[in-house]
């Protein structure tokens, strides 16, 4: 049975022979090869007794492998700043202004009125300075780089001052203890997890110490028994201070309605702390990008880090951080989608989520929809404690349970990803763009 099985399995050019023309040739055989080999395996296994599906096995992957392997999802899990998927969405204006400068040659270290080589940087600093009143700035490809590369300056071979509760882990497993230590820096940990005092800097500091860190414990909070001291409190203790504010924000975020603590870039600049550094694809709205402020005689050396060219920003993230930085400028703060998501008022997502359910029951009336009352999460290491009453849309339907339908949603050639809770698949309004809204029928009825 298995050696007939095997022998009657088709020959590559056979079927090669069937695909052709209508899919790339360089798809369609690595897909029958790929398929024929997992048809061999389980015939050897005795995992297959037929051939029966060999066509939808080739189809599926041939169509696997003729779409690109990043998609553009539809965000229902009311996460706002969801680092799985991509963190924040940029503006339509910012991603047309990507298009327009990737699409040609660029001034991107070229400067146009002294006619010579230029700086790439600087395209933001100017920005950057007007927004917060620093003295200078920098810009790199992310935060972590950020950290790594005001340590590596500033503090190869010396000691940094931090407090053990805020040793804090970033996604994917990356630690700030780490990361300080491949900068070379000397970490010297004081304190304890829950508390930490200013006595405690004071001992720490010797003759060899560089920096004083302070780290926004932007993923986590702790309450209860607990001390800490603020950056602006180590100012009068003669050692430049430094401090990683990790979320990014440009602005006092109690001025767009969200009644929170979270430090932002101008108010520890007005603060006078030395160096503070950031995301730029988290409360800020902008591409991925790690941000540096602080004092000109702190940052001009960061510049001149030969491992600066190594983290360098490259001309898309900085047309799109450039763009959303004239939102800034110009007090357009709602224009930018995670901003505008997060100042929602619940009226307004209640008419979405209705608006949402009535077009689904309209082109979908196999799926059963019911309003619910729910939560949302800003995200990304950031405002962990934040809690926004949102409203969702439950759907179900009679044959599938909610995982099965999850399923289903996540392998759409654009996915919707939801949260699933109490036997129910939740749609999260909060995070779902206007022209998603109109999508996301024609998608469900795709799934059946």
């Amino acid at each position: 049975m298995k050696e007939d099985l095997l022998r009657s399995l088709p020959q590559v050019s056979k079927l090669l022979e069937l695909y052709k023309g209508k899919y790339p040739e360089v798809y369609i055989r690595e897909a029958i090869k790929e398929v024929l080999d997992t048809f061999r395996r389980e015939i050897k296994e005795g995992k297959r007794n037929t051939l029966r599906d060999l066509h939808d096995h080739i189809q599926r992957r041939i169509h696997e492998k003729t779409h690109t392997k990043l998609k553009r999802v539809i965000n229902a899990t009311g996460v706002v700043i969801n680092t799985n998927l991509g963190r924040s969405p940029l503006a339509q204006e910012v991603a047309e202004f990507v298009k327009y400068i990737a699409s040609g040659y660029s001034n991107l270290e070229y400067d146009l009125e002294e006619g010579k080589r230029g700086s790439r940087s600087k395209l933001v600093e100017e920005y950057l300075i007007h927004l917060t009143g620093c003295e200078s700035a920098f810009v790199v490809n992310n935060n972590a780089s950020a950290v790594f590369l005001v340590l590596n300056t500033l503090a190869n071979g010396r000691e940094v001052v931090v407090s053990r509760g805020e040793l804090v882990e970033i996604g994917g497993g990356f630690r700030i203890p780490d990361i300080m230590r491949a900068s070379g820096a000397k970490l010297v940990e004081i304190g304890t997890t829950n508390k930490t005092r200013i006595e405690d800097y004071k001992k720490a500091i010797t003759g060899n110490t560089a920096l004083l860190m302070k780290v926004h414990k932007s993923n986590f909070y702790m309450e209860g028994f607990v001390d800490e001291v603020k950056a602006e409190e180590l100012l009068d203790l003669g050692i430049p201070v430094y401090y990683d504010a990790g979320s990014g924000m440009l602005l006092d975020i109690k001025k767009l309605g969200v009644n929170f603590n979270e430090p932002d870039f101008k108010s520890c600049i007005q603060k006078g702390i030395h160096l503070v550094s950031g995301s730029g694809d988290k409360l800020l709205g902008g591409p991925q990008a790690g941000i540096i402020l602080g004092k000109r005689d702190l940052i001009e050396p960061i510049k001149k880090n030969p491992l600066s060219r190594i983290v360098r920003i490259d001309k898309m993230t900085l047309s799109a951080l450039e763009m959303t930085l004239r939102f800034y400028m110009e007090g357009r703060y709602l224009d930018i989608p995670i901003l505008k998501m997060l100042t929602y008022k619940t009226s307004h997502l209640k008419r979405r989520a209705l608006k949402l359910m009535r077009s689904i029951e309209k082109s979908v009336p196999e799926f059963e929809v019911q309003l619910v009352r729910d939560t949302s999460k800003c995200g990304g290491g950031a405002l962990p404690e934040l809690k926004l009453e949102t409203y969702c849309v439950a759907i179900k339907h009679k044959k599938l349970t909610p995982y099965e339908l999850d399923k289903r949603l996540k392998n759409l050639d654009t996915p919707i990803i939801g949260r699933i809770r109490e036997d129910n698949l939740l749609l999260d309004v909060r995070t779902i763009l206007d022209d998603e809204l109109k999508l996301i029928p024609y998608l469900l009825a795709k799934i059946l």
